[in-house]
Parts: structure tokens; C-alpha cells; sequence
């Protein structure tokens, strides 16, 4: 029979006889070689059923191809399978649902109190003789850093305040070693034995060709506030380059910064620039 009057037997579409032929599901009996029709048999509608059910209820084409030749009892006791393994994930669904809103308040919380501790540890720092600004520009910064958290995803691959705690110290002591062996990043410029980061900073203009970079410091114990040093940094370093740079580092996606505890005690930096 063409393949018309098999999808009516079917009662079916004959694009998904096509599919199924395609797939190498259904493959009809006979394919004229002038007209390209398709003929069918009428025992391939047992197959067609077979076909049709394993793949309403779940089953990948694979696993239907390895069904192909199975009796109805294979059939029967693989859909049993398939029920419990649809019973197993609707109640792991119902399980995700009831922690959901749990979940969400958890991490609205954790935010919240990540957000707290930056703004505290900035709120402690006194970046007078550091980087040569007044309270009012700090308070400016703060107020930068603070509107910037509110606004960011928080995702730790787009969020470029240090991390408070041991935990953060850990991860920004592995990102220090990484970049500076890293060879997709090229040293535009380094400093050392500097004593202040207005040394550093007062001097330092980006090039404008919107290319990332990143400036990476290890400085001495005597700098234990690491996370406002790194966001006092980057706010003025955007705040003194937006007008020669004002897409790339408006958008924040041009630079980055990371600061650790050098091994030697003295105050070292470096700029590199990424992709060669």
C-alpha cells in the first residue's frame, strides 16, 4: 500500500512515516526507484504500534531500535520499567517543589549577608594616605560598590568583589597563581616595592582598544583589608579611564582585578592584558 494509504490505516501523518524512515525506525517494504514513493505492508502496522507507544511513553529513538524485534512481553515489562522510573522523578519533582521557596530564601539570605560583609569591611577602611582620596570620594565609592551588588547576578564568574573569609582568600590565591602563568595573558606593565597604591594607580592609564585586563596585586600584610583595597582600585581605575574608555569599562567586561598576600611581604603589581 502507498504510504498515504498507510498513514490512514495508521492513522497518522505520513511526515512521521517519513520520519520514521529516516531515523531508520519504519522502513517501508519497496521504494519505487523512478517516483521515490513508498509502499508499505500491512503487517508493518504492528510495528508502527509498537513504535508509536515506546515513543509516547518516554523512550529515546536507541532505545526503541533495541525494542525492534522484542515480543509484547519484553514490551510490556519495559513500560512497567518506564512507570517507575516516571513514579521515581515525579516524586523527586514534588520533593524540588516543597525546598523550592525554601531554597530561594536561603540564598536571598546569603546574599544579603555577603552584601553586609562587603559594605562592613569597606566601612572599616580608611583609604586616605593609601590611595590619596578624601571621605567624601570614599563615601562615593561605597556608594558605587554598593548599587553595583544590588544590580550584578552575583554569579561568581561575573562578580568581581573579593569574597570575605577563608574561603575567598583561597580562590583568589589560586585565580593570582593562574593568571600570572596563564600564557593567554601578556604583561603590559609591573611595579614593585611601591609603598602606597596611589603609586601605582596615579600613573596607570588603559589603553582604549577594548581588550580585557587585569590588574593583580600582592601586597604586604600590613594591607589586610583586601576586599575594600580591590574595590577602591577598580572604582577609581574606571572612574579615571571612562573618559577614554567609556564603553569597555563602563560595562565592567574589560577589567578585573585580584589581590593577595605576597610571600615576600613587599608590595607588588602587575597589568596584564588578555588575549594575545
Amino acid at each position: 500500500m502507498t504510504i498515504k494509504e498507510f498513514a490512514d490505516l495508521c492513522d497518522c501523518n505520513p511526515q512521521t512515516l517519513r520520519y520514521y524512515d529516516q531515523v531508520g525506525l519504519l522502513k517501508p517494504v519497496k521504494v519505487d526507484a523512478w517516483t521515490k514513493y513508498r509502499y508499505y505492508a500491512e503487517d508493518q502496522a504492528l510495528q508502527f504500534v509498537k513504535i508509536k507507544n515506546l515513543q509516547l511513553a518516554g523512550f529515546s529513538i536507541q532505545e526503541i531500535k533495541g525494542f525492534l524485534q522484542a515480543d509484547d512481553h519484553t514490551i510490556c515489562l519495559a513500560l512497567a520499567d518506564k512507570i517507575k522510573e516516571q513514579e521515581l522523578r515525579l516524586e523527586q519533582t514534588r520533593t524540588i517543589q516543597q525546598s523550592y521557596l525554601n531554597d530561594i530564601q536561603t540564598m536571598k539570605d546569603k546574599v544579603k549577608a555577603f552584601r553586609n560583609e562587603v559594605l562592613a569591611l569597606m566601612e572599616a577602611y580608611d583609604p586616605t594616605e593609601e590611595f590619596g582620596i578624601n571621605a567624601q570620594e570614599y563615601r562615593t565609592i561605597i556608594e558605587g560598590v554598593s548599587q553595583n551588588i544590588e544590580e550584578c547576578d552575583l554569579t561568581r564568574e561575573n562578580f568581581f568583589y573579593d569574597l570575605p573569609g577563608e574561603e575567598g582568600k583561597a580562590q583568589e590565591e589560586e585565580l593570582f597563581l593562574k593568571v600570572l602563568d596563564n600564557p593567554d595573558y601578556k604583561l603590559v606593565k609591573d611595579q614593585h616595592g611601591w609603598i602606597h597604591a596611589k603609586e601605582v594607580l596615579d600613573p596607570l592609564h588603559l589603553p582604549d582598544d577594548g581588550k580585557t585586563y587585569m590588574l593583580v596585586f600582592a601586597i604586604g600584610p600590613d594591607k589586610d583589608n583586601q576586599t575594600a583595597f580591590a574595590n577602591t582600585v577598580l572604582t577609581l581605575v574606571m572612574q579615571r579611564n571612562q573618559k577614554t574608555r567609556p564603553q569597555s569599562v563602563k560595562a565592567g567586561a574589560s577589567l578585573n582585578c585580584n589581590v593577595t598576600t605576597s610571600e615576600d611581604g613587599q608590595n607588588h603589581f602587575w597589568l596584564l592584558q588578555a588575549g594575545q
